[in-house]
């Protein structure tokens, strides 16, 4: 008999819900559905670097994909599992049952009681502050962010709103990620006594680890602010694998898409972390998600990496992205975002640019670009670094910005990826996931170019969705391990890109500018 298991990405702009053959991985059905308020615009300002959203959002597009993908199951008492990832980490303040306060009717306009998204960098200052008071300390508390604790990270943000909005800190009993809001939601959990939070947001966002006992001792948190005593001792300092069963569909939800009380909600997940699982992440294979940002993930053996922190790494920590290995993320704070920038600015499709930018002979005189368009994720982060074009002329065009763009973004990315390989992350393949991987062959060659190594894309177009079926077929029993659905249900290639010598050459020459012009913004 056919066995389903669903999985359901929240990603920046929208969600997306896949039904999957848990015995091949073959996609059934697929929707999505965007963010009505978010596309508004509404609690952002972008000067600021204020990105809000709010939950009702959340909760619409949920019921939406969900009854969509049951609606083309064939046999919805075959679904066996739901599993979500979300953005992360992307945080709400929460009243005594997890519920967020803009959910409440005095708080339904406050962006500070909203879900605050993963690239809000209000709290850039807490962030250095965090990052300045791991440095004090033996271990350093920081050391699994690379001794940079982010304002992309859950604390900076918790720690700012508590500072600058008084309602919400009066009213606020804890906080929660949205990972794990959803699957309360899901299950019906209504206490944070009763919540199973994922390990990934803990471990790779909030500076939770084993071998300390959990999270830093409270003389770490009081030292930079009382204010996060009380939240701190209120949430779960417990967490649990994606492969753990959160609990089962709630008698509330299971109504609405006419699917059993038995239906097993599996621990929520990143979704750059979900995504490598959903293209088949193991020792040696990095994944490269390239969405709104990149995320590069890859794993290591425990025993060749535990204890080896390395400086700058955005995020290195124990079974965030595979139970019982060491898990690595870096990237770029913005990588589709900067095309969707210049596509505003120009009102030109980006197609119609790339075909352009294809045709420039290669010359040391083009234009050349910094990719920090949303701050530095890695190496040497920094949340207050902007973006830079130079080389430009009175008869620079378009086409030859945006290459410069794409060419920024590459070079961003391989900093990242000799970060890895230089603190001994080996990588013996890479394969690329997300939108930009399927849907761009000019941005993917370049890369590839730069790189210098080839790049396998991923059929699957719902990476993230993918990995979170995944998960939930492990948290339905269905598979002894992740590794084991993986290789059951991960999809093939699509595409393989393969690099240019001479354009490799060039791009090495390009790329020593390149550095030298960071280093001078930095």
């Amino acid at each position: 008999m056919k066995q389903y298991t669903i999985g359901v990405d929240y990603g920046t702009d929208s969600a997306r819900a896949v039904l999957v053959d848990a015995s091949s991985g073959a996609i059934m059905a697929s929707a999505v559905s965007p963010y009505a308020r978010w596309a508004t615009g509404r609690w952002c300002d972008p000067l600021s670097q204020q990105f809000r959203q709010h939950p009702l959002d959340y909760i619409e597009c949920l019921e939406a994909v969900l009854r969509e993908v049951v609606a083309a199951c064939p046999d919805p008492a075959a679904v066996r599992a739901i599993a979500v990832d979300t953005t992360g980490s992307t945080v709400c303040f929460t009243d005594a049952e997890g519920m967020p306060l803009s959910l409440r009717e005095d708080f339904a306009e406050d962006p500070d009681a909203m879900f605050i998204l993963w690239k809000d960098h209000t709290g850039t200052a807490e962030a250095e502050e965090f990052t300045a008071a791991g440095a004090r300390h033996k271990p350093n508390y920081i050391c699994q962010s690379g001794n940079h604790y982010s304002a992309e990270c859950t604390w900076a943000k918790v720690l700012h709103v508590l500072r600058t909005n008084e309602a919400v800190r009066r009213e606020a009993w804890a906080f929660v990620d949205e990972c794990d809001f959803i699957t309360n939601l899901l299950t019906g959990c209504r206490s944070f006594e009763g919540m199973k939070w994922g390990h990934c947001i803990p471990g790779a966002k909030q500076l939770w680890n084993r071998d300390w006992g959990g999270y830093p001792p409270e003389s770490f948190f009081e030292e930079i602010d009382p204010l996060l005593i009380p939240v701190l001792r209120r949430i779960p300092h417990d967490n649990y694998a994606c492969s753990v069963a959160a609990g089962t569909l709630c008698p509330e939800w299971a109504s609405k898409l006419g699917l059993s009380t038995s239906v097993v909600v599996g621990v929520g997940n990143c979704d750059a972390h979900s995504g490598a699982v959903g293209a088949g992440v193991r020792p040696g294979t990095a994944v490269l998600n390239l969405g709104t940002s990149a995320c590069y993930m890859a794993v290591m053996p425990v025993e060749e990496m535990k204890g080896h922190f390395i400086e700058g790494l955005f995020g290195q920590s124990e079974g965030t992205i595979l139970e019982g290995y060491m898990g690595y993320e870096t990237g770029l704070s913005a990588f589709g975002d900067i095309f969707a920038w210049f596509k505003r600015l120009t009102g030109r499709p980006l197609d119609e640019l790339a075909q352009e930018a294809s045709r420039i002979a290669l010359r040391d005189d083009l234009p050349l670009a910094t990719d920090f368009f949303n701050g530095r994720r890695a190496p040497n982060p920094s949340n207050i670094v902007t973006a830079s074009i130079s080389g430009l002329r009175i008869t620079t065009g378009p086409a030859e910005i945006y290459r410069a763009l794409v060419e920024a973004a590459a070079f961003g990315s391989k900093a990242c990826i000799d970060q890895y390989i230089d603190g001994g992350i080996r990588i013996d393949k890479m394969i690329a996931v997300g939108g930009i991987a399927k849907k761009s062959p000019f941005v993917m060659q370049m890369l590839c170019d730069v790189l210098g190594a080839p790049i396998e894309v991923s059929e699957c177009s719902d990476a993230c969705a993918m990995g979170a079926a995944v998960h939930a077929a492990v948290a339905a029993g269905l598979y002894p391990s992740v590794l084991a659905a993986e290789d059951a249900m991960r999809p093939s290639a699509c595409a393989t890109y393969t690099p240019d010598a001479q354009r490799h050459e060039f791009y090495q020459r390009r790329y020593e500018r390149y550095q030298e012009l960071a280093q001078f913004l930095l």
